[in-house]
Protein backbone atom coordinates (compact mmCIF):
# COMPACT_ATOMS: atom_id res chain seq x y z
CA UNK A 1 0.00 0.00 0.00
CA UNK A 2 1.17 3.51 -0.79
CA UNK A 3 -0.23 6.81 0.53
CA UNK A 4 1.54 10.03 -0.32
CA UNK A 5 0.65 13.65 0.41
CA UNK A 6 1.85 16.44 -1.88
CA UNK A 7 1.43 20.20 -1.44
CA UNK A 8 -0.40 21.81 -4.36
CA UNK A 9 -0.27 25.53 -3.78
CA UNK A 10 -2.35 26.24 -0.68
CA UNK A 11 -3.99 22.78 -0.80
CA UNK A 12 -2.77 19.20 -0.31
CA UNK A 13 -3.23 16.22 -2.61
CA UNK A 14 -3.54 12.68 -1.25
CA UNK A 15 -2.56 9.77 -3.52
CA UNK A 16 -3.74 6.27 -2.57
CA UNK A 17 -2.46 3.08 -4.19
CA UNK A 18 -3.43 -0.38 -2.96
CA UNK A 19 -3.74 -3.93 -4.30
CA UNK A 20 -7.49 -3.91 -3.58
CA UNK A 21 -8.01 -0.82 -5.74
CA UNK A 22 -8.33 -0.94 -9.53
CA UNK A 23 -6.20 2.19 -9.89
CA UNK A 24 -4.56 4.98 -7.91
CA UNK A 25 -6.94 7.55 -6.44
CA UNK A 26 -6.32 11.23 -5.80
CA UNK A 27 -8.12 13.50 -3.32
CA UNK A 28 -7.50 17.15 -2.58
CA UNK A 29 -7.88 18.73 0.88
CA UNK A 30 -7.63 22.24 2.26
CA UNK A 31 -5.04 21.28 4.87
CA UNK A 32 -2.35 18.66 5.41
CA UNK A 33 -3.95 17.48 8.65
CA UNK A 34 -7.20 16.68 6.79
CA UNK A 35 -5.30 14.80 4.09
CA UNK A 36 -3.21 12.87 6.62
CA UNK A 37 -6.20 11.95 8.79
CA UNK A 38 -8.20 10.78 5.77
CA UNK A 39 -5.20 8.74 4.61
CA UNK A 40 -4.87 7.05 8.01
CA UNK A 41 -8.57 6.17 7.97
CA UNK A 42 -8.27 4.71 4.47
CA UNK A 43 -5.20 2.75 5.49
CA UNK A 44 -7.07 1.21 8.43
CA UNK A 45 -10.07 0.32 6.28
CA UNK A 46 -8.04 -1.20 3.46
CA UNK A 47 -5.87 -3.12 5.92
CA UNK A 48 -9.04 -4.77 7.25
CA UNK A 49 -10.18 -5.61 3.70
CA UNK A 50 -12.87 -2.92 3.49
CA UNK A 51 -12.92 -0.79 0.34
CA UNK A 52 -14.97 2.42 0.71
CA UNK A 53 -17.71 2.74 -1.87
CA UNK A 54 -16.38 6.04 -3.20
CA UNK A 55 -13.15 4.30 -4.30
CA UNK A 56 -15.13 1.80 -6.35
CA UNK A 57 -17.50 4.32 -7.79
CA UNK A 58 -20.46 2.96 -5.81
CA UNK A 59 -21.00 6.05 -3.65
CA UNK A 60 -20.37 9.48 -5.20
CA UNK A 61 -18.49 11.76 -2.84
CA UNK A 62 -20.99 14.53 -3.42
CA UNK A 63 -23.87 12.61 -1.84
CA UNK A 64 -21.86 10.89 0.87
CA UNK A 65 -21.35 13.45 3.64
CA UNK A 66 -18.26 13.74 5.74
CA UNK A 67 -18.81 12.72 9.34
CA UNK A 68 -17.63 16.15 10.47
CA UNK A 69 -20.39 17.70 8.34
CA UNK A 70 -22.96 15.42 9.97
CA UNK A 71 -21.67 16.42 13.40
CA UNK A 72 -21.87 20.13 12.56
CA UNK A 73 -25.48 19.67 11.44
CA UNK A 74 -26.25 17.67 14.60
CA UNK A 75 -24.82 20.34 16.92
CA UNK A 76 -26.78 23.00 15.05
CA UNK A 77 -30.19 21.33 14.58
CA UNK A 78 -30.51 18.60 17.24
CA UNK A 79 -31.12 19.04 20.99
CA UNK A 80 -27.68 18.61 22.52
CA UNK A 81 -26.13 18.94 25.96
CA UNK A 82 -23.22 21.28 26.63
CA UNK A 83 -21.03 18.30 27.53
CA UNK A 84 -21.80 16.51 24.23
CA UNK A 85 -21.18 19.72 22.29
CA UNK A 86 -17.78 20.17 23.94
CA UNK A 87 -16.82 16.51 23.48
CA UNK A 88 -17.70 16.53 19.77
CA UNK A 89 -15.56 19.62 19.36
CA UNK A 90 -12.57 17.75 20.80
CA UNK A 91 -13.27 14.72 18.59
CA UNK A 92 -13.35 16.55 15.26
CA UNK A 93 -9.62 16.10 14.63
CA UNK A 94 -10.00 12.30 15.09
CA UNK A 95 -12.48 11.90 12.23
CA UNK A 96 -11.32 14.39 9.60
CA UNK A 97 -11.86 12.92 6.12
CA UNK A 98 -14.13 10.11 7.32
CA UNK A 99 -17.36 9.75 5.34
CA UNK A 100 -20.57 8.08 6.44
CA UNK A 101 -19.95 5.26 3.93
CA UNK A 102 -16.72 4.43 5.81
CA UNK A 103 -18.61 3.64 9.01
CA UNK A 104 -18.50 -0.13 9.04
CA UNK A 105 -18.09 -2.42 12.02
CA UNK A 106 -14.42 -2.75 11.07
CA UNK A 107 -14.06 1.04 11.20
CA UNK A 108 -15.75 1.27 14.61
CA UNK A 109 -13.57 -1.55 15.95
CA UNK A 110 -10.42 0.13 14.58
CA UNK A 111 -11.53 3.49 16.03
CA UNK A 112 -11.86 2.01 19.52
CA UNK A 113 -8.53 0.22 19.22
CA UNK A 114 -6.88 3.48 18.16
CA UNK A 115 -8.29 5.20 21.26
CA UNK A 116 -6.69 2.50 23.39
CA UNK A 117 -3.34 1.85 21.73
CA UNK A 118 -2.50 5.27 20.26
CA UNK A 119 -4.45 7.68 22.45
CA UNK A 120 -4.21 5.57 25.64
CA UNK A 121 -7.62 6.73 26.84
CA UNK A 122 -9.49 5.38 29.87
CA UNK A 123 -12.45 3.04 29.24
CA UNK A 124 -14.99 5.56 30.57
CA UNK A 125 -13.74 8.19 28.11
CA UNK A 126 -13.91 5.68 25.26
CA UNK A 127 -17.55 4.96 26.14
CA UNK A 128 -18.33 8.68 26.10
CA UNK A 129 -16.84 9.06 22.60
CA UNK A 130 -18.62 6.00 21.24
CA UNK A 131 -21.86 7.05 22.92
CA UNK A 132 -21.91 10.54 21.45
CA UNK A 133 -21.04 9.21 17.97
CA UNK A 134 -23.89 6.73 18.37
CA UNK A 135 -26.32 9.56 19.11
CA UNK A 136 -25.07 11.54 16.12
CA UNK A 137 -25.52 8.56 13.79
CA UNK A 138 -28.97 7.72 15.17
CA UNK A 139 -30.03 11.27 14.34
CA UNK A 140 -28.43 11.22 10.88
CA UNK A 141 -29.73 7.80 9.82
CA UNK A 142 -33.27 8.70 10.88
CA UNK A 143 -33.13 11.83 8.73
CA UNK A 144 -31.39 10.19 5.76
CA UNK A 145 -33.59 7.08 5.51
CA UNK A 146 -35.87 7.12 2.43
CA UNK A 147 -39.57 7.38 3.22
CA UNK A 148 -40.99 4.01 4.25
CA UNK A 149 -37.57 2.39 4.74
CA UNK A 150 -35.83 1.48 7.97
CA UNK A 151 -32.80 3.61 8.93
CA UNK A 152 -29.34 2.19 8.26
CA UNK A 153 -27.71 0.17 11.03
CA UNK A 154 -25.72 2.23 13.49
CA UNK A 155 -22.28 0.62 13.68
CA UNK A 156 -21.53 2.25 17.04
CA UNK A 157 -24.43 0.23 18.49
CA UNK A 158 -22.98 -3.03 17.15
CA UNK A 159 -19.86 -3.00 19.31
CA UNK A 160 -19.90 -5.92 21.78
CA UNK A 161 -20.37 -5.58 25.52
CA UNK A 162 -17.08 -4.70 27.19
CA UNK A 163 -15.65 -3.08 24.05
CA UNK A 164 -14.02 -0.29 26.09
CA UNK A 165 -12.04 -2.68 28.32
CA UNK A 166 -8.42 -3.19 27.30
CA UNK A 167 -7.81 -6.67 25.88
CA UNK A 168 -4.67 -8.82 26.03
CA UNK A 169 -3.84 -7.75 22.48
CA UNK A 170 -4.13 -4.10 23.53
CA UNK A 171 -1.93 -4.81 26.55
CA UNK A 172 0.75 -6.43 24.36
CA UNK A 173 0.75 -3.47 21.94
CA UNK A 174 1.04 -1.00 24.82
CA UNK A 175 3.81 -3.02 26.47
CA UNK A 176 5.95 -2.42 23.37
CA UNK A 177 5.50 1.32 24.03
CA UNK A 178 6.38 0.93 27.70
CA UNK A 179 2.79 1.62 28.77
CA UNK A 180 0.23 -0.27 30.77
CA UNK A 181 -3.49 -0.73 30.23
CA UNK A 182 -5.96 1.85 31.53
CA UNK A 183 -8.76 1.10 33.98
CA UNK A 184 -11.76 3.14 35.07
CA UNK A 185 -10.85 5.00 38.23
CA UNK A 186 -13.45 4.84 40.97
CA UNK A 187 -13.49 7.87 43.26
CA UNK A 188 -13.64 6.55 46.81
CA UNK A 189 -12.38 9.46 48.90
CA UNK A 190 -14.09 10.42 52.13
CA UNK A 191 -13.54 13.56 54.18
CA UNK A 192 -12.29 12.11 57.44
CA UNK A 193 -13.07 14.08 60.64
CA UNK A 194 -9.49 15.35 61.02
CA UNK A 195 -9.42 16.28 57.31
CA UNK A 196 -12.60 18.30 57.76
CA UNK A 197 -11.10 20.12 60.75
CA UNK A 198 -8.05 21.12 58.73
CA UNK A 199 -10.18 22.30 55.79
CA UNK A 200 -12.36 24.40 58.08
CA UNK A 201 -9.25 25.88 59.72
CA UNK A 202 -7.85 26.83 56.30
CA UNK A 203 -11.18 28.41 55.31
CA UNK A 204 -11.15 30.45 58.51
CA UNK A 205 -7.70 31.86 57.67
CA UNK A 206 -5.61 29.76 60.06
CA UNK A 207 -2.00 29.61 58.87
CA UNK A 208 -0.15 26.32 58.61
CA UNK A 209 3.18 26.31 60.51
CA UNK A 210 5.07 25.35 57.35
CA UNK A 211 3.55 28.08 55.14
CA UNK A 212 4.44 31.76 54.88
CA UNK A 213 0.84 32.92 54.79
CA UNK A 214 -2.70 31.74 55.34
CA UNK A 215 -5.52 31.58 52.81
CA UNK A 216 -7.59 34.72 52.71
CA UNK A 217 -10.91 34.12 54.55
CA UNK A 218 -13.96 34.51 52.30
CA UNK A 219 -17.40 34.09 53.92
CA UNK A 220 -19.04 33.39 50.54
CA UNK A 221 -16.57 30.61 49.69
CA UNK A 222 -16.94 29.18 53.21
CA UNK A 223 -20.71 29.11 52.72
CA UNK A 224 -20.30 27.43 49.33
CA UNK A 225 -18.21 24.69 50.95
CA UNK A 226 -20.79 24.19 53.72
CA UNK A 227 -23.63 24.06 51.22
CA UNK A 228 -22.07 21.42 48.96
CA UNK A 229 -20.84 19.31 51.87
CA UNK A 230 -24.25 19.28 53.60
CA UNK A 231 -26.48 18.90 50.51
CA UNK A 232 -24.44 17.24 47.74
CA UNK A 233 -25.33 19.91 45.19
CA UNK A 234 -23.21 19.94 42.06
CA UNK A 235 -20.85 22.90 41.86
CA UNK A 236 -22.77 24.62 39.06
CA UNK A 237 -26.08 24.06 40.83
CA UNK A 238 -24.66 25.60 44.00
CA UNK A 239 -23.05 28.79 42.71
CA UNK A 240 -26.06 29.56 40.48
CA UNK A 241 -28.49 29.51 43.40
CA UNK A 242 -30.71 32.54 43.91
CA UNK A 243 -32.12 33.60 47.25
CA UNK A 244 -35.66 32.90 46.01
CA UNK A 245 -34.72 29.21 45.63
CA UNK A 246 -34.25 28.91 49.38
CA UNK A 247 -37.32 28.19 51.49
CA UNK A 248 -36.00 29.09 54.92
CA UNK A 249 -39.43 28.54 56.43
CA UNK A 250 -39.75 24.90 55.40
CA UNK A 251 -35.99 24.24 55.28
CA UNK A 252 -35.73 23.39 51.56
CA UNK A 253 -33.69 24.30 48.51
CA UNK A 254 -35.49 24.34 45.17
CA UNK A 255 -32.62 23.20 42.95
CA UNK A 256 -32.51 23.81 39.21
CA UNK A 257 -30.64 20.64 38.28
CA UNK A 258 -27.80 21.01 35.79
CA UNK A 259 -27.81 17.39 34.52
CA UNK A 260 -31.24 17.15 32.89
CA UNK A 261 -31.71 15.20 29.63
CA UNK A 262 -30.39 17.19 26.66
CA UNK A 263 -29.62 20.16 28.90
CA UNK A 264 -33.19 20.59 30.18
CA UNK A 265 -33.45 22.00 33.71
CA UNK A 266 -34.27 19.14 36.09
CA UNK A 267 -35.80 20.63 39.26
CA UNK A 268 -35.69 18.86 42.60
CA UNK A 269 -36.04 19.62 46.30
CA UNK A 270 -33.20 19.13 48.78
CA UNK A 271 -33.74 19.41 52.55
CA UNK A 272 -31.47 21.49 54.76
CA UNK A 273 -29.78 20.00 57.79
CA UNK A 274 -30.52 21.99 60.96
CA UNK A 275 -26.94 23.31 61.15
CA UNK A 276 -26.89 24.46 57.52
CA UNK A 277 -30.38 25.91 57.88
CA UNK A 278 -29.20 28.10 60.78
CA UNK A 279 -26.08 29.29 58.91
CA UNK A 280 -28.07 30.14 55.77
CA UNK A 281 -30.56 32.21 57.77
CA UNK A 282 -27.72 34.45 58.89
CA UNK A 283 -25.89 34.46 55.53
CA UNK A 284 -29.02 35.42 53.55
CA UNK A 285 -29.89 38.47 55.62
CA UNK A 286 -30.15 41.42 53.23
CA UNK A 287 -29.28 39.36 50.14
CA UNK A 288 -31.37 39.49 46.96
CA UNK A 289 -30.71 37.69 43.66
CA UNK A 290 -27.73 35.39 43.37
CA UNK A 291 -26.71 33.75 46.63
CA UNK A 292 -23.00 33.84 45.75
CA UNK A 293 -20.85 36.49 44.01
CA UNK A 294 -18.75 34.12 41.90
CA UNK A 295 -20.86 34.04 38.71
CA UNK A 296 -21.96 37.25 36.88
CA UNK A 297 -25.17 35.57 35.72
CA UNK A 298 -24.49 35.04 32.00
CA UNK A 299 -24.39 31.61 30.28
CA UNK A 300 -21.11 32.53 28.58
CA UNK A 301 -19.36 32.68 31.97
CA UNK A 302 -20.54 29.33 33.32
CA UNK A 303 -17.56 27.27 32.13
CA UNK A 304 -15.04 29.88 33.29
CA UNK A 305 -16.71 30.20 36.71
CA UNK A 306 -16.77 26.42 37.17
CA UNK A 307 -13.09 26.19 36.26
CA UNK A 308 -12.10 29.00 38.66
CA UNK A 309 -14.03 27.53 41.57
CA UNK A 310 -12.76 23.99 40.91
CA UNK A 311 -9.20 25.32 41.02
CA UNK A 312 -9.97 27.23 44.21
CA UNK A 313 -11.26 24.08 45.90
CA UNK A 314 -8.14 22.20 44.77
CA UNK A 315 -5.99 24.95 46.32
CA UNK A 316 -7.99 24.73 49.55
CA UNK A 317 -7.62 20.96 49.86
CA UNK A 318 -3.91 21.12 49.02
CA UNK A 319 -3.34 23.78 51.69
CA UNK A 320 -5.28 21.70 54.23
CA UNK A 321 -3.21 18.63 53.37
CA UNK A 322 -6.16 16.58 52.09
CA UNK A 323 -4.32 14.80 49.30
CA UNK A 324 -6.13 14.09 46.05
CA UNK A 325 -9.49 15.53 47.07
CA UNK A 326 -11.59 17.52 44.60
CA UNK A 327 -14.76 19.56 44.92
CA UNK A 328 -16.81 16.75 43.37
CA UNK A 329 -15.66 14.40 46.16
CA UNK A 330 -17.76 16.55 48.50
CA UNK A 331 -20.81 15.28 46.60
CA UNK A 332 -19.71 11.72 47.36
CA UNK A 333 -19.26 12.69 51.01
CA UNK A 334 -22.71 14.28 51.15
CA UNK A 335 -24.27 11.12 49.67
CA UNK A 336 -22.63 9.00 52.35
CA UNK A 337 -23.92 11.33 55.06
CA UNK A 338 -27.48 11.14 53.71
CA UNK A 339 -27.18 7.32 53.58
CA UNK A 340 -25.81 7.07 57.13
CA UNK A 341 -28.26 9.56 58.68
CA UNK A 342 -30.39 7.85 61.31
CA UNK A 343 -33.37 8.68 63.45
CA UNK A 344 -34.83 6.64 66.32
CA UNK A 345 -36.07 3.39 64.86
CA UNK A 346 -34.18 3.37 61.55
CA UNK A 347 -32.71 5.29 58.66
CA UNK A 348 -33.84 8.86 57.98
CA UNK A 349 -34.15 8.51 54.19
CA UNK A 350 -34.86 5.63 51.83
CA UNK A 351 -32.73 4.88 48.76
CA UNK A 352 -35.39 6.38 46.50
CA UNK A 353 -35.56 9.58 48.56
CA UNK A 354 -31.78 9.99 48.46
CA UNK A 355 -31.78 9.53 44.68
CA UNK A 356 -34.47 12.21 44.38
CA UNK A 357 -32.46 14.59 46.54
CA UNK A 358 -29.27 14.00 44.56
CA UNK A 359 -30.96 14.23 41.15
CA UNK A 360 -30.57 10.60 40.04
CA UNK A 361 -33.08 8.39 38.25
CA UNK A 362 -31.08 5.19 38.80
CA UNK A 363 -30.39 3.78 42.25
CA UNK A 364 -27.11 2.36 40.92
CA UNK A 365 -25.76 5.91 41.08
CA UNK A 366 -26.29 5.91 44.84
CA UNK A 367 -24.31 2.69 45.14
CA UNK A 368 -21.54 4.27 43.07
CA UNK A 369 -21.39 7.38 45.28
CA UNK A 370 -21.89 5.72 48.66
CA UNK A 371 -18.29 5.13 49.76
CA UNK A 372 -19.00 3.73 53.22
CA UNK A 373 -16.06 3.50 55.62
CA UNK A 374 -15.31 0.02 56.94
CA UNK A 375 -14.52 1.35 60.43
CA UNK A 376 -17.95 3.03 60.60
CA UNK A 377 -19.67 -0.23 59.66
CA UNK A 378 -17.61 -2.21 62.18
CA UNK A 379 -18.40 0.31 64.94
CA UNK A 380 -22.11 -0.51 64.69
CA UNK A 381 -21.37 -4.10 65.69
CA UNK A 382 -19.80 -3.04 68.99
Amino acid sequence: MSITITARGSRHQLRVKHALLPKSFYFTFDSEIEARSYGEQLEALLASGVVPGELLGGVPRGVDPLLVEVIRAYTKDAPITDSDDALLGHMMSEIVGVRVSHLTFAWADAYVRNLKVKRHIAPSTIRKRVGVLGRVLDWHHQRAAPHGQAPAANVMRLLPAGYSVYSRTDAAALALQGKGIRHDQKRDLRLAPDDELRVRAALAGEKRPDRERALQPDPAFQMLFELILDTGLRLREAYRLRTDQLDLVKGLIHVEGSKGHRGIIKPRHVPLTPALWARLRIYCLGRIGLLFPFWPGTPEELARTTSRLSYRFSTLFEYAGVTGMTEHDLRHEATCRWVEMRKPGGWTFSDTEICRMMGWTDTNMMLRYASLRGEDLAARMA
